[in-house]
């Protein structure tokens, strides 16, 4: 609705109370979160039925969903294999689908080992600790050693900027998947992967040197030349 998308895109504020909250990380809410992944929607392939979105509803926990997915796709490559659509394929490269999805589901699980297990929490405790602790202390060590107040001024701004810094690029490395705008771009990966998939079943590379299918427009049918010796 439009009046989600002005609240989310916070048309009525103004460019500098846009970079204060930024900067502040008061726009980093629940609902602005919610809002920002419901406007940058994962595309699938070929839509997903309700038989399916079912079945992944029932499912608990994204790796559950996941290991469906995987079981789903390897139940495809089974029963496609099984009804002779690869035709003389060899089963050796067959086996190379099963070990791709493999390799897809060891990367989730690397990708979830960084997003399930923090930082450990006794460091994070202490660091923002030191931090608090450095707010009134540098300024306090600057005023003692610094003769112009300006100066001090200055350089415990920038002292306190430096350590905050630091602390804030942490807790955005901690768990680069939340899908906001300094993390990965989830969205944007997904919509190259699928563009990849278009490009690579558009068709037979163009200076191939087999014979094309041609389309048989009397009869509605398409032949494949086998060889350049005649229809298949």
């Amino acid at each position: 609705p439009k009046e989600i998308m002005d609240e989310f895109t916070q048309k009525k504020s103004s460019k500098m109370e846009k970079n204060v909250r930024f900067l502040l990380g008061t726009d980093r809410t629940a609902r602005n979160r919610t809002l920002y992944n419901a406007a940058r929607p994962m595309r699938v392939m070929g839509g997903v039925s309700d038989a399916e979105i079912k079945l992944l509803s029932a499912a608990r926990g994204p790796l559950a969903k996941t290991a469906l997915c995987t079981m789903w796709m390897q139940e495809f490559i089974t029963r496609e294999y099984m009804a002779g659509s690869t035709g003389n394929v060899a089963p050796p490269i067959v086996s190379r689908l099963y070990q791709l999805c493999t390799d897809g589901m060891v990367g989730y699980n690397q990708a979830r080992k960084v997003a399930y297990i923090p930082f450990p929490f006794v460091h994070a405790q202490i660091a923002a600790l030191f931090i608090v602790v450095l707010l009134p202390v540098v300024p306090l060590l600057m005023l003692t050693f610094v003769d112009p107040a300006w100066l001090g001024a200055l350089l415990t701004f920038f002292s306190i900027l430096c350590f905050c810094g630091l602390h804030e690029v942490a807790r955005e490395l901690e768990n680069p998947f939340k899908n906001e705008p300094n993390d990965i771009p989830l969205v944007t990966i997904q919509a190259q992967f699928n563009e990849a998939l278009l490009v690579m079943y558009a068709g037979y590379h163009p200076d191939a040197w087999w014979n094309l299918p041609t389309e048989n427009v009397t009869e509605g049918f398409t032949t494949i030349p086998e060889n350049g010796n005649g229809p298949v």
